[in-house]
């Protein structure tokens, strides 16, 4: 295969391929714990095996039949589940509170999630909080916009009508095992900007021995009091096809072959493909290669085996690139809007930006790892003033649940970072740039030029807001070392507003459904931080309205 095929001509050769078998793939979803901290995965931990270089890429023939005398054992549901990460266990929970029979199949050991950040537009909580989102056509129109608009808008409108919904069918189920909590932060940039929306989930569960993320483990735990039954361990090996209809799966346990034979619908919840590199390099725009970490979790999960599983089963990718999610959660984990410089003491961007600009602007710098955010002792007076104007992840503080921003939190990041060498403070600039091992002429001129720029209060030189400039003169000085790390690449098969999955022309595959990081259509360019948590937030909401579409159809 060369890869001056164009994309739309591979993609529809690969699925053409696939659609002649009626089998699929194993299945899975990345969890972390309950803060959202990932044991970080090396980039290149996962060879590309099949790729243009050496014929094809390795799923381009799909796997042979298991053999009915193999099977040893046949379960019946009216939905089967490929994945128990968020939107499966969201769409398990739903689907059993229907009364529908519900089987999730799951090759990890327990439910995965990761991250702590849940959107809905206009949730009752933010309402009983006084917050209040901008307008609906307000935040779609930049929704769009800050994705090309290579978006499908329905799917845009089905998250900002439903989410509120579902984010309180939540708070209403969960009554006092669940605190569901609006935060304020945001990015409040001219250019790109987020709005409100986002929520913090939280929980204590005595036996939640795994650190699952509360608003995940509750509706796992709920969805089995419902009657749904979990299969741990039992990693989907091939989905069953019935002339043009999915009608079920079929997995490997320690046991041997399980039959899952769905009634109604097999939903693909299996996360996203950012544990496979040949898949990043065959989906993706490459950018999802470039950082040295790789933070998805845990070592073989999310490595596209839904995806895998739909092309064989007729289905097709998006025909844009999957777009990449990259935070700044490398070293120190915190950056603010100060003066930045690369890892040879050199200014390098306007730092007013969102998270993923910053990203990719420190891959592009010689090493592409890091970089520091250098500022004085009165960085807390000025991360205070500039929280109105700027703001947002990795800035803010990740969960600020009141207006007014306070140091505390930062103030604790900062002294972790210090014992343990992601950042460096010192009396004089000199020794500051000492500890940073960076050049010290190059270094020292840089503050010069920042200090003059704050005094004429214009960045002739990068055109960052005047109102954000801010003087590098009051010892103690602090250099806070932070960089990208490749989360996820959300995005996969087509769906529609129904969230079916769609084959070459566009027409529903009967009986197969694709939600959260497996369904494609929601993002494109870049994962647009519009409302920070979005992917949480539409991954429960897409499981939510498959299992309600699923059960009433």
């Amino acid at each position: 295969m060369s890869h001056e095929l164009t994309r739309r001509g591979f993609l529809t050769g690969a699925a053409a391929t696939g659609a002649l078998a009626a089998i699929g793939a194993v299945a899975g979803c990345a969890p972390a714990n309950e803060k959202g901290n990932a044991e970080p995965q090396p980039s290149s931990s996962n060879e590309a095996a099949g790729s243009a270089e050496n014929g094809g890429w390795s799923w381009d023939t799909p796997p042979a039949a298991v053999a009915k005398n193999d099977i040893a054992e046949t379960v019946e549901a009216d939905i089967v589940i490929v994945g128990a990460g968020i939107s499966g266990v969201t769409a398990a929970c739903r689907a059993s509170e229907l009364g529908a029979t519900v089987a999730v199949v799951e090759k990890m050991a327990f439910p995965s999630s990761r991250g702590g950040h849940y959107a809905a537009y206009q949730s009752k909580a933010m309402t009983k909080a006084g917050m209040t989102n901008d307008p609906k056509d307000q935040i779609v129109a930049d929704w769009l916009r800050f994705s090309g608009d290579r978006t499908k808008e329905e799917l845009a409108w089905l998250f900002i009508d439903r989410s509120s919904e579902v984010m309180d069918w939540l708070d209403d189920l969960s009554g006092d095992d669940l605190n569901i909590i609006p935060i304020y932060t945001h990015y409040a940039g001219p250019q790109y900007y987020e709005h409100i929306g986002t929520h913090v989930i939280r929980g204590d569960f005595a036996d939640n021995e795994n650190k699952i993320s509360a608003p995940v483990y509750f509706m796992w735990k709920k969805a089995e009091e419902n009657g749904a039954a979990f299969y741990f361990d039992t990693p989907a090996e091939q989905l069953v096809k019935e002339g043009e209809s999915v009608t079920g799966v079929i997995a490997k346990a320690a046991d041997g072959y399980k039959k899952f034979v769905a009634k109604k619908a097999v939903v693909l919840a299996t996360g996203d493909i950012s544990g496979d590199v040949e898949m990043i390099e065959a989906y993706g725009d490459h950018l999802g290669l470039k950082p040295v970490v790789n933070a998805y979790t845990p070592a073989g999960a999310n490595t596209g085996d839904g995806h895998k599983m739909g092309m064989w089963a007729g289905g097709r990718m998006q025909e844009y690139p999957v777009p990449t999610m990259i935070h700044l959660i490398r070293f120190c984990g915190l950056c603010f809007g100060f003066m930045y410089v690369n890892a040879e003491g050199k200014r390098f961007m306007n730092e007013d930006t969102w998270i993923q600009a910053k990203s990719i602007r420190i891959l592009e710098q010689p090493g592409g790892e890091y970089a520091w955010s250098v500022f004085d002792a009165n960085w807390p007076t000025d991360v205070a003033a500039s929280i109105p104007l700027g703001g947002g992840q990795f800035w803010d503080d990740m969960s600020r649940t009141t207006e007014e921003w306070n140091p505390e939190s930062a103030t604790k990041v900062i002294e972790g970072a210090l014992e343990s060498g992601n950042a460096v403070k010192a009396d004089t600039l000199e020794e500051l740039a000492r500890a940073m091992g960076v050049d010290e002429a190059a270094f020292l001129a840089e503050v010069e030029e920042y200090n003059e720029l704050f005094a004429q209060k214009e960045d002739t030189r990068f055109h960052k807001r005047a109102e954000l400039l801010t003087e590098i003169k009051e010892p103690p000085f602090y250099a806070l070392k932070f960089g990208p790390s490749l989360l996820a690449m959300p995005g996969g098969l087509e769906i529609n507003g129904e969230l079916q999955v769609l084959d070459q022309n566009d027409d529903p595959i009967a009986g197969l459904y694709a939600v959260g990081n497996v369904s494609g259509g929601r993002y494109a360019v870049d994962y647009p931080v519009f409302i920070n948590g979005n992917s949480h937030g539409s991954a429960m909401t897409w499981g939510y309205v498959a299992a309600e579409n699923i059960v009433n159809e």
